[in-house]
């Protein structure tokens, strides 16, 4: 198998991509859950090398629904290399029951109304510091959510205190909750 060297272009995606010395998009992701590997190696390995590397999840701009209504996958905290992505569409993880944590790159600025709905087992959600939408319903019957964290800089929403809930900062409204949600006093309403 060819090495992908540094300080080489390339385009991936129809964008081109510059490497340069030690760059965070050299290697191969090491994904801890092998359904979702299959998956990604599946719609978006490029060089057919049966892996993904960090530039060709770099270079995904759409999940689409591929993940949606799978009961396999457990985890795909290794979606934080997926920085091309700028939303999280309806529907893209409708369904994944088995789904128990998800890490959301800082690149995704909205999440769709239904991305999460019925992940029931999802505990752990860290959300980007880019996010400025969350449609309603995005976390919908996640009933196993027992920790939210919004990324420190987002401007939109936070997790203050730690309260593992997201807060629209400028309004103080809880957005969404979770088991061990703590409603911190500044919060004027739950929307």
């Amino acid at each position: 198998m060819e090495q992908l060297r540094t300080d080489e272009d390339f385009t991936l995606h129809s964008k081109p991509i510059r490497f340069s010395g030690n760059s965070s998009l050299s290697g191969n992701i090491q994904f801890a859950d092998a359904n979702v590997k299959a998956i990604c190696v599946e719609n978006w390995d490029t060089d057919g090398d049966e892996e993904l590397s960090k530039a060709e999840a770099a270079g995904v701009t759409n999940l689409g629904t591929v993940f949606k209504g799978n009961t396999t996958i457990t985890s795909f905290n290794e979606l934080a290399y997926f920085t091309g992505l700028l939303s999280i569409d309806d529907n893209s993880f409708y369904g994944c029951r088995s789904l128990t944590s998800v890490i959301i790159p800082n690149s995704v600025t909205s999440i769709a109304n239904t991305a999460f709905r019925e992940c029931i087992e999802l505990t752990s959600v860290t959300i980007g510091n880019s996010i400025s939408t969350i449609g309603k319903g995005a976390f919908w019957v996640c009933s196993s959510l027992s920790s939210i964290n919004v990324a420190s800089g987002n401007t939109i929403y936070d997790s203050r205190n730690n309260c593992n809930a997201i807060i629209e900062t400028s309004s103080n409204t809880l957005i969404q909750g979770c088991q061990s949600t703590t409603i911190p006093n500044s919060v004027t309403s739950i929307g």
